[in-house]
Protein backbone atom coordinates (compact mmCIF):
# COMPACT_ATOMS: atom_id res chain seq x y z
CA UNK A 1 0.00 0.00 0.00
CA UNK A 2 2.95 2.28 0.66
CA UNK A 3 4.29 1.72 -2.98
CA UNK A 4 0.79 2.16 -4.20
CA UNK A 5 0.10 5.51 -2.38
CA UNK A 6 3.44 6.86 -3.60
CA UNK A 7 2.35 6.18 -7.04
CA UNK A 8 -0.47 7.43 -7.07
CA UNK A 9 0.84 11.09 -5.38
CA UNK A 10 3.64 11.01 -8.23
CA UNK A 11 1.33 11.00 -10.86
CA UNK A 12 -1.02 14.00 -9.01
CA UNK A 13 1.71 15.87 -8.28
CA UNK A 14 3.54 16.67 -11.36
CA UNK A 15 4.38 19.71 -12.28
CA UNK A 16 3.97 21.95 -14.65
CA UNK A 17 4.79 20.75 -18.41
CA UNK A 18 8.03 22.13 -20.33
CA UNK A 19 7.39 19.57 -23.21
CA UNK A 20 3.79 20.31 -23.69
CA UNK A 21 1.01 19.79 -26.12
CA UNK A 22 1.67 21.33 -29.18
CA UNK A 23 5.21 21.11 -29.39
CA UNK A 24 7.42 19.35 -31.58
CA UNK A 25 7.89 15.58 -30.43
CA UNK A 26 11.88 14.98 -29.30
CA UNK A 27 14.12 13.09 -31.39
CA UNK A 28 14.79 10.77 -28.93
CA UNK A 29 13.34 6.81 -29.26
CA UNK A 30 13.69 3.86 -26.81
CA UNK A 31 16.85 2.47 -26.46
CA UNK A 32 15.72 -1.23 -26.65
CA UNK A 33 13.01 -2.65 -29.28
CA UNK A 34 12.07 -5.84 -26.76
CA UNK A 35 8.49 -6.50 -29.17
CA UNK A 36 7.15 -5.17 -32.42
CA UNK A 37 8.57 -2.68 -34.73
CA UNK A 38 10.75 0.34 -33.47
CA UNK A 39 9.06 3.71 -34.71
CA UNK A 40 12.15 5.40 -36.37
CA UNK A 41 10.04 8.08 -37.70
CA UNK A 42 6.32 9.68 -37.65
CA UNK A 43 4.67 9.19 -40.63
CA UNK A 44 1.26 11.26 -41.90
CA UNK A 45 -2.27 9.49 -41.95
CA UNK A 46 -0.12 7.57 -38.68
CA UNK A 47 -0.84 8.27 -35.00
CA UNK A 48 1.77 7.74 -32.20
CA UNK A 49 1.94 6.72 -28.74
CA UNK A 50 4.49 6.23 -26.40
CA UNK A 51 2.95 4.62 -22.99
CA UNK A 52 5.30 4.76 -20.27
CA UNK A 53 5.29 2.13 -17.67
CA UNK A 54 6.92 -0.44 -15.05
CA UNK A 55 6.48 -4.09 -14.30
CA UNK A 56 6.44 -2.66 -9.94
CA UNK A 57 3.93 -0.13 -10.77
CA UNK A 58 0.31 -1.68 -10.34
CA UNK A 59 -1.75 1.36 -11.92
CA UNK A 60 0.60 0.73 -14.99
CA UNK A 61 -0.16 -3.16 -15.32
CA UNK A 62 -3.54 -2.07 -14.98
CA UNK A 63 -3.59 0.22 -17.89
CA UNK A 64 -2.28 -3.07 -19.95
CA UNK A 65 -6.27 -4.39 -20.70
CA UNK A 66 -7.35 -1.35 -21.86
CA UNK A 67 -4.40 -0.50 -23.85
CA UNK A 68 -4.59 -3.72 -25.47
CA UNK A 69 -8.08 -3.14 -26.56
CA UNK A 70 -7.39 0.18 -28.04
CA UNK A 71 -4.46 -1.78 -29.97
CA UNK A 72 -6.78 -3.84 -31.30
CA UNK A 73 -9.49 -1.70 -32.65
CA UNK A 74 -7.26 1.59 -33.78
CA UNK A 75 -4.24 -0.63 -34.71
CA UNK A 76 -5.69 -1.42 -38.12
CA UNK A 77 -6.56 2.47 -38.83
CA UNK A 78 -3.32 3.76 -37.97
CA UNK A 79 -2.49 4.05 -34.24
CA UNK A 80 0.84 2.95 -33.20
CA UNK A 81 1.24 2.16 -29.36
CA UNK A 82 4.37 1.28 -28.17
CA UNK A 83 4.98 0.60 -24.43
CA UNK A 84 8.18 2.00 -23.24
CA UNK A 85 9.66 0.37 -20.01
CA UNK A 86 11.50 3.11 -17.95
CA UNK A 87 13.10 3.33 -14.39
CA UNK A 88 13.61 -0.50 -14.44
CA UNK A 89 14.78 -1.85 -17.26
CA UNK A 90 17.78 0.03 -17.75
CA UNK A 91 18.97 -0.49 -14.56
CA UNK A 92 21.41 -3.49 -15.71
CA UNK A 93 21.23 -6.90 -17.88
CA UNK A 94 18.68 -8.59 -15.05
CA UNK A 95 16.13 -5.87 -14.66
CA UNK A 96 16.30 -5.72 -18.71
CA UNK A 97 15.27 -9.65 -18.58
CA UNK A 98 12.69 -9.40 -15.67
CA UNK A 99 10.74 -6.97 -18.13
CA UNK A 100 11.21 -9.36 -21.41
CA UNK A 101 9.95 -12.13 -18.84
CA UNK A 102 6.97 -10.18 -17.68
CA UNK A 103 6.19 -9.18 -21.21
CA UNK A 104 6.30 -13.16 -22.72
CA UNK A 105 4.48 -13.91 -19.47
CA UNK A 106 1.60 -11.69 -20.75
CA UNK A 107 1.33 -12.86 -24.26
CA UNK A 108 -1.90 -12.16 -26.66
CA UNK A 109 -3.02 -9.79 -23.48
CA UNK A 110 0.22 -7.71 -24.40
CA UNK A 111 0.46 -7.52 -28.28
CA UNK A 112 1.39 -3.61 -29.03
CA UNK A 113 4.77 -2.98 -29.15
CA UNK A 114 7.31 -2.64 -26.13
CA UNK A 115 10.51 -1.36 -25.68
CA UNK A 116 13.03 -0.43 -23.11
CA UNK A 117 13.67 3.69 -23.30
CA UNK A 118 16.60 3.92 -21.77
CA UNK A 119 18.34 7.36 -20.23
CA UNK A 120 18.29 9.20 -22.95
CA UNK A 121 14.62 8.87 -23.48
CA UNK A 122 13.75 9.55 -19.66
CA UNK A 123 15.40 12.92 -19.94
CA UNK A 124 13.99 14.04 -23.27
CA UNK A 125 10.95 13.12 -22.81
CA UNK A 126 9.71 12.29 -19.05
CA UNK A 127 12.08 14.71 -17.19
CA UNK A 128 11.56 17.59 -20.39
CA UNK A 129 7.99 17.32 -19.49
CA UNK A 130 8.32 17.11 -15.58
CA UNK A 131 6.61 14.27 -15.35
CA UNK A 132 7.61 12.38 -11.79
CA UNK A 133 4.96 9.64 -12.35
CA UNK A 134 3.69 6.65 -14.57
CA UNK A 135 1.99 5.77 -16.42
CA UNK A 136 2.16 8.42 -18.57
CA UNK A 137 1.09 8.37 -22.46
CA UNK A 138 2.10 11.15 -25.04
CA UNK A 139 0.49 11.11 -28.07
CA UNK A 140 2.01 12.35 -31.52
CA UNK A 141 0.53 12.89 -34.72
CA UNK A 142 1.94 12.41 -38.19
CA UNK A 143 3.85 15.68 -38.36
CA UNK A 144 5.40 14.73 -34.79
CA UNK A 145 3.47 17.05 -32.65
CA UNK A 146 2.61 16.04 -29.33
CA UNK A 147 -1.56 16.29 -29.32
CA UNK A 148 -1.93 15.05 -26.39
CA UNK A 149 -0.44 13.45 -22.76
CA UNK A 150 -1.69 12.28 -19.77
CA UNK A 151 -2.77 8.75 -18.16
CA UNK A 152 -3.67 6.18 -20.90
CA UNK A 153 -7.03 5.54 -19.00
CA UNK A 154 -8.01 8.80 -20.10
CA UNK A 155 -7.66 7.59 -23.90
CA UNK A 156 -10.30 6.22 -25.91
CA UNK A 157 -11.65 5.26 -29.52
CA UNK A 158 -13.33 8.52 -30.15
CA UNK A 159 -10.13 10.75 -29.04
CA UNK A 160 -7.53 8.61 -30.73
CA UNK A 161 -10.22 8.73 -34.13
CA UNK A 162 -10.25 12.50 -34.10
CA UNK A 163 -6.74 13.28 -33.60
CA UNK A 164 -6.32 10.84 -36.56
CA UNK A 165 -8.35 12.81 -38.88
CA UNK A 166 -7.57 16.02 -37.75
CA UNK A 167 -10.82 16.61 -36.26
CA UNK A 168 -8.87 17.16 -32.53
CA UNK A 169 -5.95 19.31 -32.42
CA UNK A 170 -3.26 20.43 -30.43
CA UNK A 171 -4.31 23.43 -28.12
CA UNK A 172 -3.42 26.71 -30.33
CA UNK A 173 -0.33 28.48 -29.27
CA UNK A 174 -1.94 31.57 -27.82
CA UNK A 175 -3.98 30.02 -25.34
CA UNK A 176 -0.99 27.82 -24.10
CA UNK A 177 0.99 30.55 -21.92
CA UNK A 178 -2.48 31.24 -20.02
CA UNK A 179 -2.94 27.83 -19.34
CA UNK A 180 0.17 26.91 -18.65
CA UNK A 181 -0.04 29.42 -15.79
CA UNK A 182 -3.40 28.42 -14.32
CA UNK A 183 -1.93 25.13 -14.46
CA UNK A 184 1.09 26.10 -12.60
CA UNK A 185 -0.91 27.94 -10.03
CA UNK A 186 -3.36 24.82 -9.07
CA UNK A 187 -0.24 22.20 -9.37
CA UNK A 188 1.91 23.78 -6.94
CA UNK A 189 -0.89 24.02 -4.52
CA UNK A 190 -2.00 20.74 -4.98
CA UNK A 191 1.43 19.46 -4.89
CA UNK A 192 2.43 21.52 -1.56
CA UNK A 193 -1.14 20.27 0.31
CA UNK A 194 0.11 16.55 -0.41
CA UNK A 195 3.92 17.45 0.86
CA UNK A 196 2.38 18.24 3.88
CA UNK A 197 -0.61 15.51 3.82
CA UNK A 198 2.79 12.49 3.57
CA UNK A 199 4.87 14.53 5.80
CA UNK A 200 1.76 14.36 8.62
CA UNK A 201 1.61 10.35 7.52
CA UNK A 202 5.23 9.47 7.79
CA UNK A 203 5.19 11.35 10.96
CA UNK A 204 2.17 9.00 12.17
CA UNK A 205 0.44 12.35 12.95
CA UNK A 206 -3.09 10.67 11.85
CA UNK A 207 -4.98 14.00 13.36
CA UNK A 208 -3.34 16.14 11.52
CA UNK A 209 -3.63 14.11 8.32
CA UNK A 210 -7.54 14.03 8.58
CA UNK A 211 -7.31 18.09 8.52
CA UNK A 212 -4.78 18.12 5.73
CA UNK A 213 -6.78 15.45 3.43
CA UNK A 214 -9.62 18.23 2.11
CA UNK A 215 -7.02 20.69 0.71
CA UNK A 216 -5.25 17.92 -0.56
CA UNK A 217 -8.23 16.48 -2.10
CA UNK A 218 -9.58 19.90 -3.66
CA UNK A 219 -7.89 20.36 -6.97
CA UNK A 220 -8.53 16.95 -8.07
CA UNK A 221 -10.11 15.46 -10.57
CA UNK A 222 -13.15 12.79 -8.82
CA UNK A 223 -11.17 9.42 -10.12
CA UNK A 224 -7.74 10.75 -7.92
CA UNK A 225 -10.33 12.19 -5.41
CA UNK A 226 -11.84 8.40 -4.60
CA UNK A 227 -8.47 6.81 -5.01
CA UNK A 228 -6.14 9.30 -2.79
CA UNK A 229 -8.99 9.50 -0.02
CA UNK A 230 -9.55 5.81 0.20
CA UNK A 231 -5.92 5.23 0.29
CA UNK A 232 -5.06 7.77 3.31
CA UNK A 233 -8.38 6.90 5.17
CA UNK A 234 -6.74 3.16 5.12
CA UNK A 235 -3.38 4.09 5.98
CA UNK A 236 -5.08 6.31 8.79
CA UNK A 237 -6.89 3.60 10.25
CA UNK A 238 -4.09 1.12 10.15
CA UNK A 239 -2.11 3.38 12.56
CA UNK A 240 -4.69 3.49 14.86
CA UNK A 241 -5.32 -0.22 14.85
CA UNK A 242 -7.56 -1.49 12.02
CA UNK A 243 -6.29 -3.20 9.11
CA UNK A 244 -9.24 -4.27 7.35
CA UNK A 245 -9.98 -0.82 4.84
CA UNK A 246 -5.53 -1.51 3.87
CA UNK A 247 -6.77 -5.38 3.72
CA UNK A 248 -9.91 -4.79 1.33
CA UNK A 249 -7.83 -3.03 -0.81
CA UNK A 250 -5.13 -5.32 -0.78
CA UNK A 251 -7.47 -8.10 -1.55
CA UNK A 252 -9.14 -5.91 -4.50
CA UNK A 253 -5.90 -5.11 -5.80
CA UNK A 254 -5.11 -9.18 -5.68
CA UNK A 255 -8.13 -9.77 -7.45
CA UNK A 256 -8.13 -7.71 -9.98
CA UNK A 257 -4.02 -8.69 -10.43
CA UNK A 258 -4.79 -12.43 -10.19
CA UNK A 259 -2.76 -13.46 -13.19
CA UNK A 260 0.20 -11.29 -12.42
CA UNK A 261 3.00 -12.35 -10.36
CA UNK A 262 4.76 -9.34 -9.76
CA UNK A 263 1.69 -7.75 -8.39
CA UNK A 264 0.76 -10.90 -6.48
CA UNK A 265 4.25 -10.77 -4.52
CA UNK A 266 5.00 -7.22 -3.97
CA UNK A 267 0.74 -7.50 -2.00
CA UNK A 268 2.65 -10.12 0.29
CA UNK A 269 5.94 -9.18 0.83
CA UNK A 270 4.13 -5.53 1.92
CA UNK A 271 2.06 -7.21 4.25
CA UNK A 272 4.81 -9.16 5.75
CA UNK A 273 7.84 -6.38 6.18
CA UNK A 274 6.01 -3.01 6.00
CA UNK A 275 6.33 -1.67 9.37
CA UNK A 276 2.67 0.05 9.56
CA UNK A 277 1.19 -3.43 9.99
CA UNK A 278 3.10 -4.35 13.28
CA UNK A 279 0.90 -6.85 14.59
CA UNK A 280 -1.81 -6.42 12.03
CA UNK A 281 -0.46 -8.70 9.44
CA UNK A 282 -2.96 -10.83 7.09
CA UNK A 283 -1.13 -13.93 7.30
CA UNK A 284 -3.71 -15.39 5.74
CA UNK A 285 -3.85 -13.24 2.15
CA UNK A 286 -0.02 -12.87 2.38
CA UNK A 287 -0.08 -16.39 1.51
CA UNK A 288 -2.78 -16.42 -1.16
CA UNK A 289 -0.46 -13.54 -2.72
CA UNK A 290 2.75 -15.11 -2.47
CA UNK A 291 1.30 -18.63 -3.49
CA UNK A 292 -0.19 -17.78 -6.40
CA UNK A 293 3.27 -15.43 -7.19
CA UNK A 294 5.41 -18.65 -6.67
CA UNK A 295 2.89 -20.95 -8.91
CA UNK A 296 2.36 -17.68 -11.64
CA UNK A 297 6.17 -18.02 -12.19
CA UNK A 298 6.77 -21.53 -12.36
CA UNK A 299 8.51 -22.00 -8.88
CA UNK A 300 11.35 -20.22 -10.89
CA UNK A 301 12.16 -17.10 -9.81
CA UNK A 302 14.02 -16.30 -6.53
CA UNK A 303 12.27 -13.12 -4.97
CA UNK A 304 9.16 -14.74 -5.03
CA UNK A 305 10.41 -18.06 -3.24
CA UNK A 306 11.69 -15.77 -0.66
CA UNK A 307 8.08 -14.11 -0.09
CA UNK A 308 6.58 -17.46 0.22
CA UNK A 309 9.66 -18.64 2.53
CA UNK A 310 8.64 -15.73 4.63
CA UNK A 311 5.38 -16.47 4.99
CA UNK A 312 6.03 -20.23 5.76
CA UNK A 313 8.25 -19.29 8.74
CA UNK A 314 5.88 -17.06 10.26
CA UNK A 315 3.45 -20.02 9.78
CA UNK A 316 5.64 -22.02 12.13
CA UNK A 317 6.55 -24.54 9.07
CA UNK A 318 10.31 -23.73 9.36
CA UNK A 319 11.51 -26.34 7.88
CA UNK A 320 9.78 -25.42 4.81
CA UNK A 321 10.78 -22.29 4.69
CA UNK A 322 13.83 -23.23 4.96
CA UNK A 323 13.72 -25.47 2.09
CA UNK A 324 12.14 -22.16 -0.48
CA UNK A 325 14.83 -20.11 0.71
CA UNK A 326 17.41 -22.99 -0.18
CA UNK A 327 16.00 -22.78 -3.34
CA UNK A 328 15.79 -18.76 -3.77
CA UNK A 329 19.03 -19.00 -3.58
CA UNK A 330 19.63 -21.23 -6.19
CA UNK A 331 17.62 -19.77 -8.43
CA UNK A 332 18.73 -15.83 -8.05
CA UNK A 333 20.04 -14.73 -11.28
CA UNK A 334 23.14 -12.07 -10.33
CA UNK A 335 25.38 -12.31 -7.41
CA UNK A 336 23.94 -9.66 -5.38
CA UNK A 337 21.02 -11.11 -4.81
CA UNK A 338 22.02 -14.68 -4.42
CA UNK A 339 24.09 -12.93 -1.55
CA UNK A 340 20.82 -11.35 0.33
CA UNK A 341 18.74 -14.29 0.14
CA UNK A 342 21.95 -16.66 1.48
CA UNK A 343 22.22 -14.29 4.25
CA UNK A 344 18.35 -14.49 5.14
CA UNK A 345 19.28 -18.69 4.95
CA UNK A 346 21.76 -18.45 6.95
CA UNK A 347 20.15 -16.32 9.81
CA UNK A 348 17.32 -19.06 9.16
CA UNK A 349 19.02 -21.58 9.77
CA UNK A 350 20.14 -20.05 13.19
CA UNK A 351 16.11 -19.81 13.85
CA UNK A 352 15.82 -16.22 13.17
CA UNK A 353 13.85 -14.81 10.82
CA UNK A 354 15.40 -10.95 9.39
CA UNK A 355 13.52 -8.08 8.65
CA UNK A 356 12.59 -7.74 5.60
CA UNK A 357 13.36 -4.48 3.53
CA UNK A 358 9.91 -2.75 2.97
CA UNK A 359 9.05 -1.76 -0.28
CA UNK A 360 9.70 2.04 -1.28
CA UNK A 361 9.29 3.88 -4.50
CA UNK A 362 12.66 5.26 -3.67
CA UNK A 363 14.03 2.24 -4.33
Amino acid sequence: MKKILSLLLLFITAQAFALDVGDKAPATRPKTQIKGEAVKAFEKGKLYIFECWATWCPPCVASIPHLEELNKKMGPKGVVITGVNVWEGEKSPEAAKKVKDFVKAQGDKMSYAIAIGGEKFLRDWLEAAKVNGIPHAFVINGEGVIVWMGHPMQLNEKMLGDFLTGTQTPEPEKNKSEKKTKDVTVKDETSSALEKLGEALNKNNFDLAEKLLPEALKNLNSGDQANLKESVESIIALGRGDPSKINAMYEKSALDHIDNAEVQNEIAWDLLTNPRFGKNINLALAEKCAVRAVALSKEDEADKLDTLARVRWLQGQKDEAIKLQEKAVRKASYLTLKEELQLTLDSLRKGVLPPGDPIDIAE
